[in-house]
């Protein structure tokens, strides 16, 4: 009996030491989504095929796509506190929007962020700045250099002394409802299958060897970084530094079977190029590139329509500093970060201009030379990837 006592109480010891190395946050994610949604169809969808419980639901009525800036406050944020305050305000880390809440806000006051996505991730004013906030969970890291801090999950920042409640904001919202459930059903298809295609990247600044960092230079460095870090696991790339987008000479006529992409230029216009595997991820750095995600002729609507399964942009002028930096959530994704944290971690602003559109939960592993099962390789080196040809 005491030989058993004492194995028991062993094996106890053993299972609290082990579930304790693990951050309290990463143990259930589905956990710590909100679903926020003017109508129940498909947040009952997502939160069943995910596991979320079905309290993490909230109701708001605000209206279609739009609302005026000053109607933020009664009609989307005082809502969704209420609801994170029954839940648990600590124990949230995103926030997944669905139809019925509105994306973009109208009469915004001079140099005031136009997306309500955004805002919502600093729902309780705590990130620092005004009018936009630095996002205090940013990656500061420098493209040109390749300098990246090691990944750290969300739930690992939250766990930390004095962080901020910030929230990684996404929404499931498409042109169309089969589209939108799409969104779900590739990611987690994607999870099981891994990413198997090429990652396409559109640069326009010729020799990244004579391009200097300041302001677009580093969109071109980012780019640049993005490309040789999943060229190095064994994906294959396809890399255009010409001026022209892909499906115009001398850049490639088409980017199929694309499983990332990354690029720019031209506003408020989707180059009809690509073809996505499920599971795909792609964005386009241009100041309108997802102004209108139902109709409109921007970059995200177009990728949703023809299929991508996670996508960001901007609803307005964000600069671009304020642009997810695509070096920066390769760099975290190849580290086993889910796109919620990736993206989030690479955008430098709450408060501002970016809408993100796919599921935070989603897990993507690369499939490539390097790890041909979709292992995740864990933290890549904050050294620069490689050097410029």
């Amino acid at each position: 009996m005491i030989r058993l006592g004492m194995a028991r109480f062993l094996i106890t010891v053993l299972f609290i030491f082990t579930i304790t190395k693990l951050s309290a946050g990463e143990q259930d994610l589905a956990s710590r989504v909100l679903v926020v949604t003017g109508s129940k169809g498909l947040a009952n969808y997502y939160m069943k095929k995910r596991g979320i419980p079905p309290g993490n639901h909230c109701q708001v009525h605000a209206g279609g796509d739009w609302l005026f800036f000053d109607e933020y406050e009664h009609k989307v944020a005082e809502p969704i506190r209420k609801c994170l305050e029954a839940v648990g305000k600590d124990r949230i880390l995103y926030i997944v929007l669905t139809e019925g809440v509105p994306y973009r806000m109208m009469k915004a006051p001079e140099n005031y962020g136009r997306a309500v996505d955004s805002y919502i991730a600093d729902i309780w004013g705590e990130a620092s700045g005004s009018p936009r906030a630095t996002n205090p969970y940013f990656d500061p890291a420098t493209p040109k250099a390749g300098n990246y801090e090691p990944f750290v999950s969300l739930a690992e920042y939250r766990e930390r002394p004095g962080a901020k409640h910030v929230y990684s904001v996404w929404r499931l919202d498409a042109p169309s409802g089969s589209q939108e459930k799409d969104l779900v059903d590739k990611a987690m298809e994607a999870e099981k299958t891994g990413l198997s295609g090429q990652a396409c990247f559109d640069r326009r600044m010729g020799d990244i060897s004579k391009v200097k960092a300041p302001v677009y230079g580093q969109g071109e460095w980012d780019l640049y970084r993005a490309a040789q870090q999943l060229k190095e696991i064994g994906v294959p790339v396809l890399e255009d530094d010409n001026d022209a987008e892909f499906g115009h000479p001398p850049a490639p006529a088409r980017c199929d079977d694309a499983i990332f992409y990354a690029g720019w230029y031209s506003l408020n216009h989707y180059n009809d190029a690509f073809t996505w595997k499920p599971g795909a991820i792609g964005f386009h750095l241009d100041s309108q590139s997802a102004m209108d995600t139902h109709t409109g002729p921007n970059w995200s609507a177009g990728a949703l329509r023809r299929g991508i399964t996670v996508t960001s942009g901007a609803v307005a002028e964000p600069t671009i500093w304020g642009l997810p930096h695509p070096a920066g959530v390769v760099h975290d994704l190849l580290a086993g970060a889910n796109v919620g944290d990736a993206f989030f971690r690479n955008t430098l602003w709450v408060r501002w201009m970016i809408i993100n559109i796919g599921d935070p939960l989603y897990r993507p592993k690369f499939l490539g030379k390097e790890n041909p099962r979709g292992a995740e390789p864990g933290p890549p080196a904050r050294h620069p990837v490689s050097k410029p040809n």
